[in-house]
């Protein structure tokens, strides 16, 4: 009898022992774990099942999300979870929320607004992605001026969303670059009716008016470039010019001394506000333009040709 009492404390010292060396985890209440699963416009989501697997120990814990798209997850012990979000027709979500540290009181946790994706945004944010890629490369083709390229490119991104901005915008510079002015017009006026303020489409579709002799539609689209980017010197220059060519020098001066001020050594921009202060009889200034402008030039003749006319002016004032 004695013996078996004597065994039996053997193997109580032997549990408690064991104990000391081997907690169990499911003792530890320290985490109160609560939060939102919410859409990419704000709006709550609801049944959202929430998985969470502990590294350390391989246990496993779920909730699903209220009406209001709350969770709570009371009584969990510290550790490392792996967190999965799943709803039907959303993207699969995954986190991981580090615990580890130990505590003797319940700690409560807000964790931050989780957001899911449905897979139809993904796939429209994939799609847009990869036509964003598309479009960049265009922009590349334009810039190292292949035109045909760059719209082969830019016709399959307008065929899968007819109204991609920045498709539309580039495709109409190529068609602009290789003199398809019909073609660019069509394609920049669908720019400004989708982005009105969008002020580099009005000057390449006032470029494209230009180059196809309609001066007046041109000048309105330069003089809207102007109201929207007062800072384009080349909007400011290029109605000038069509000013100029109608014989309305006053108006066509303002623009070019907007232009000169904005790029104050630009040759042909000082050409300009020179032959319009001639056209005004102020020939000392005329002459202060041209000298100037005769400095930017590197034509030999355009040097030669400012020279004969400095020189005309200066015999001009003598008289």
């Amino acid at each position: 009898m004695s013996y078996r009492i004597h065994r039996c404390i053997l193997v109580l010292i032997a549990l408690l022992i064991l104990a000391q060396f081997h907690p169990v985890h499911g003792q530890f209440r320290e985490y109160y774990f609560y939060g939102k699963v919410i859409d990419p416009q704000k709006e709550p989501l609801a049944d959202v099942e929430i998985l969470l697997r502990d590294v350390d120990t391989s246990r496993s814990y779920s909730v699903k999300t209220n009406k209001k798209g709350e969770f709570k997850l009371a009584g969990l012990p510290h550790g490392i979870y792996k967190v999965t979000f799943k709803k039907e027709g959303y993207a699969l979500k995954e986190d991981e929320w580090r615990f580890a540290t130990r505590h003797n009181t319940m700690q409560k946790v807000e964790i931050p607004p989780v957001t899911l994706v449905s897979e139809t945004q993904l796939q429209e944010a994939m799609r847009l992605k990869e036509m964003e890629g598309v479009v960049k490369e265009a922009k590349e083709k334009i810039r190292q001026g292949d035109y045909d390229g760059a719209i082969t490119m830019l016709k399959d991104v307008l065929t899968k969303d007819s109204d991609d901005l920045n498709a539309l915008y580039l495709i109409g510079m190529s068609y602009s670059k290789k003199q398809m002015y019909t073609e660019a017009i069509e394609a920049l006026t669908q720019v400004v009716q989708l982005a009105p303020n969008f002020a580099p489409a009005q000057f390449e579709l006032a470029i494209c008016y230009q180059n196809r002799g309609d001066k007046d539609t041109a000048l309105e689209h330069y003089r809207k470039t102007l109201e929207l980017d007062s800072n384009n010197p080349d909007a400011a220059y290029n109605a000038g010019l069509i000013l100029f060519e109608q014989n309305q020098v006053d108006e066509a001066m303002a623009f070019f001394e907007k232009a000169v001020s904005l790029r104050p050594d630009d040759p042909a921009y000082l050409e300009m506000a020179g032959r319009c202060v001639i056209h005004q009889g102020n020939l000392v200034k005329a002459i202060e333009y041209l000298e100037k402008a005769k400095t930017g030039y590197s034509d030999p003749e355009k040097i030669k040709f400012l020279e004969d006319l400095i020189a005309k002016l200066k015999e001009q004032i003598k008289e």
